[in-house]
């Protein structure tokens, strides 16, 4: 029996032993927990740094969450059909991660004319149709390359490069090139102006094959003088004798500026369009004046002492006396104004008023030679002169030298 202490019982000495028993594993549960609890806590407070990038935003964040898609919750981040998101959703956490993300963006596409939607990521044209394979640099674009696909989408035309044919003043170059014919000429180097013409229009688009005209359409001006020819005319005049002519007014050209319009096509004239005339001298018309005075009837007087003779050409006759005046004498074998056909042989004469068959008596001043004509013809009609002689009666007075002479003429049957 183990010893009592005084004042103890049995019974309380066994009651203090089985709580000292008791108490050890008590205490020894107790510091387990709290080992398990300060390690879950440590977990829970445990950060990890995190680079996060969206649409080539990058932005660095220290999150304690275990998972991609966590964080994106966290961040706020939502994902489309569409979008993409590097690692995946259920990828864990790690210190010094990277998520990126990338927004899927439409983009409605027109490729000569035949129109398509897809859905890219690429922040900017250039990238997404280098994606697409439409990049070709001869295409030609609605747009710039390096604009900038926002999530609401853009519309982008593209026309690819076609093999057309340009003719440029007969001369036919092979090109490349994409968009319409005014495209195919700027490549070219051919600026067009308002009055050149182009076939097709400018606004064509351009297809495989097509055959393009360009035609270089110059308008110029240009002038010259140029003669007004002047009209004959034919009056009467009862002051003159019948079959008389002559001419009361000469004729003279006009003159008028003409301004015509040229049109050249390569450099060649095609057209030339009169635009105006400008009279700067109005032309004289010609008027011939016809004689319709009857000639007064002849009178005979006999005169016993004179015989009438035929024309003569006999240097015994006494020098002609009355008026004086200027003659020549012409040769042309041609009719007279009466009706005859010119002798130049015959003793004959025009005169302007005289009447046919007047029996006329000239005389050389200037060496006293004289000869009797007849008038069978009208004449002359250069001023100061009075007689047209044939060459036989010039002759007989001695003035075919000289050509025209002067005489004294006097009326003798």
């Amino acid at each position: 029996m183990l010893p009592v202490h005084p004042g103890t019982s049995p019974r309380t000495r066994k009651s203090r032993h089985m709580a000292r028993t008791l108490l050890i594993p008590a205490v020894a549960g107790i510091s387990a927990l709290a080992l398990v609890t300060t390690a879950g806590l440590a977990t829970a407070l445990h950060k990890n740094d995190v680079e996060l990038v969206v649409d080539n935003s990058a932005t660095s964040i220290a999150v304690r969450e275990d998972t991609v898609a966590a964080v994106l919750e966290l961040e706020g981040i939502e994902l489309g059909e569409h979008d993409i998101v590097l690692p995946g959703p259920e990828t864990r956490i790690s210190q010094g991660m990277e998520i990126t993300v990338a927004y899927g963006r439409p983009l409605d596409l027109s490729v000569d004319g035949v129109k398509r939607t897809v859905w890219t990521t690429a922040p900017d044209v250039g990238q997404a149709l280098a994606f697409l394979n439409l990049d070709a640099q001869d295409s030609k674009l609605s747009t710039s390359r390096s604009t900038g696909i926002s999530r609401q989408g853009l519309s982008v035309d593209i026309a690819t490069a076609k093999d057309v044919t340009l003719t440029v003043a007969g001369k036919t170059t092979q090109l490349t090139v994409a968009g319409t014919v005014a495209d195919a000429l700027a490549e070219a180097g051919v600026t067009p102006d308002a009055d050149d013409t182009l076939t097709p229009a400018a606004d064509t688009t351009l297809t495989d094959g097509l055959a393009i005209t360009f035609v270089d359409v110059e308008v110029k001006t240009s002038a010259k003088e140029v003669d007004i020819p002047f009209k004959k005319t034919t009056t009467s005049s009862e002051t003159m004798a019948k079959g008389e002519k002559k001419i009361t007014t000469k004729g003279a050209v006009g003159m008028s500026r003409e301004t015509y319009t040229d049109v050249y096509h390569d450099g060649r004239l095609v057209s030339s369009t009169l635009a105006k005339s400008v009279i700067s001298r109005q032309p004289v018309h010609e008027v011939t004046t016809l004689g319709t005075k009857e000639p007064a009837p002849k009178v005979e007087v006999a005169d016993p002492g004179v015989k009438k003779t035929a024309p003569t050409g006999s240097n015994n006759l006494t020098p002609a006396s009355g008026s004086t005046c200027m003659a020549s004498y012409y040769w042309e074998a041609q009719p007279t104004a009466n009706g005859e056909q010119f002798n130049t042989n015959a003793m004959t004469a025009a005169h302007k008023s005289l009447p046919f068959n007047t029996m006329v008596k000239v005389t050389n001043l200037a060496n006293g030679k004289s000869a009797v004509v007849r008038i069978n013809d009208r004449g002359p009609y250069i001023s100061g002169r009075c007689l047209d002689l044939s060459t036989a009666a010039m002759q007989q007075i001695g003035g075919t030298s000289s050509g025209v002479v002067k005489v004294a003429y006097e009326v003798v049957g």
